[in-house]
């Protein structure tokens, strides 16, 4: 049941009028209920891992606050992290493991291999309750009390299966909230899930027919058109991703709940720092809060704004420093799949920002401000994000090889259509405006009158040109 699908649209539908019609806990069950019912619909036997993960960190998490002695506390976070990320490796990693082994040993790993598929959302889901027990364990969140309430904190199915990820702190407390929800969050909940939906099915999906076509066939094609289709599947995860949580938003704002931004304009970044933070904003904490600080020992994250704490790479030796970053990162592209395709994304990204932040750190000087001083930054940056790009996408490592080669050979081959060219930079045209102008409050400036025909005129723009089908990317991670 995708966000883009008339069945969702009939379940949103009727949680809502349940939701209007309860108050309090019974609110809170059909929500909980609701949500089951919402990953029950992709697969019903995967509930039992939720419940798992649910159970688990709820009871270590109340174990944790009572216990008063540091080894006790510390068995239970192992029991969790254990547990949880025991899950995590058998689904999402037992074959990549075997394929490896076998690579090395060179046994057969047939015989061996795990009948199993990847549930729908796991990696989101067991980062946000095992959070849980690490906040509980450092002292930097309060025990939930209320096992209902902590099971709709994992299960909420807005974002149940691809983020944003969220604390504890973040939504356990707006589980006490007794108002109503007002027309203005209703309008801007709307506002957020058209444009969401907009840039999954119109740009996103569109984008992906051009990406598909090239990355299907990458010997065939000249340098130009490999550019143009790395450029392009950046813009597609950008959009499909993007499109996703601001659709997660704006139906969490339907029924009170406000969900923290994942993305703020990435592609427009003018160095690797930035472009880190603004991209897959929730997960970027996760791993600078639970692997990139206790690898730099630089304190508790509730400390991060206080002074250089904000920057602990600033005090780090350039060892630790290009290690721990450089680690952090392979993590990240671990996390995004069981392929060598993905450790190597995540190690260039990593190997990029330290050596960033290497110089940053290191540098007598900088350059003078002028005019386009920031657009060559820019510059600088989108050019590097291309051979990433193709390693993220491409179908294995020989075809990632085949790409970055003919990419950098500048190599003839078949051309794709130069409609594409005009169509990708009028796109980045559209974006730098909305950068500048549009801040998500439209619909709140705009009279009844147009709004409707606000409204009216993107439902009939992705009617019209949705290319529909796609399922969104990163439900496979």
């Amino acid at each position: 049941m995708r966000f883009d699908s008339f069945e969702f649209i009939v379940f949103l539908a009727l949680t809502l009028v349940l939701a209007a019609v309860s108050t309090g806990r019974r609110r809170h069950a059909m929500l909980l209920v609701a949500s089951y019912f919402f990953y029950a619909s992709w697969s019903p036997p995967f509930i039992i891992l939720l419940w798992f993960s649910t159970l688990l960190d709820f009871f270590c998490g109340g174990q944790i606050a009572k216990s008063r002695s540091q080894a006790p506390r510390l068995g239970y976070l192992l029991l969790s992290l254990i547990g949880n990320l025991g899950v995590l490796v058998y689904f999402k990693y037992g074959n990549f493991f075997l394929d490896n082994v076998a690579f090395v040993s060179g046994l057969d790993p047939s015989p061996f291999y795990l009948d199993v598929i990847i549930p729908l959302g796991i990696s989101f889901y067991t980062f946000q309750s095992m959070s849980y027990t690490i906040d509980l364990y450092r002292r930097e969140a309060e025990p939930c009390r209320s096992l209902l309430d902590f099971a709709l904190y994992v299960t909420f199915f807005p974002q149940l299966i691809a983020g944003p990820v969220l604390r504890v702190s973040e939504f356990i407390p707006q589980l006490r909230r007794t108002e109503p929800v007002r027309e203005a969050e209703v309008l801007q909940a709307v506002e957020l899930f058209l444009l969401g939906l907009f840039k999954k099915t119109v740009i996103a999906d569109n984008i992906g027919i051009l990406v598909d076509q090239v990355f299907a066939a990458p010997a065939s094609y000249n340098a130009g058109a490999i550019y143009l289709a790395a450029v392009g599947f950046f813009i597609q995860i950008y959009c499909d991703f993007s499109g996703y949580s601001t659709m997660a938003r704006g139906l969490a704002l339907l029924f009170g709940f406000k969900l923290p931004n994942n993305f703020d304009y990435p592609l427009l970044r003018w160095n690797p720092a930035l472009f880190r933070r603004s991209w897959h904003i929730t997960m970027g904490n996760w791993f600078q809060n639970y692997v990139y600080r206790p690898l730099s020992r630089s304190g508790n994250s509730n400390q991060s704004n206080a002074g250089t704490a904000k920057k602990p790479w600033v005090r780090e030796s350039d060892g630790r420093l290009v290690f721990n970053v450089v680690f952090t990162w392979g993590l990240l592209g671990l996390w995004h799949g069981a392929s060598w395709n993905f450790v190597l994304w995540g190690l260039s990204n990593g190997i990029q920002l330290a050596l960033y932040l290497f110089v940053l750190r290191r540098k007598s000087w900088s350059l003078p401000d002028f005019h386009g001083k920031k657009f060559l930054g820019w510059l600088i940056n989108f050019n590097l994000w291309v051979p990433g790009s193709i390693l993220f996408r491409a179908q294995n490592l020989p075809d990632a090889w085949v790409m970055l080669t003919r990419l950098a050979t500048i190599a003839d081959g078949r051309s794709v259509a130069p409609g594409w060219y005009v169509g990708i930079a009028v796109l980045g045209g559209i974006h730098l405006l909305s950068y500048h102008y549009y801040k998500e409050d439209l619909m709140l400036r705009l009279g009844w009158a147009q709004r409707s025909l606000l409204v009216s005129g993107v439902v009939a723009a992705i009617a019209a040109f949705a290319a529909t089908g796609r399922p969104f990317i990163y439900f496979q991670f």
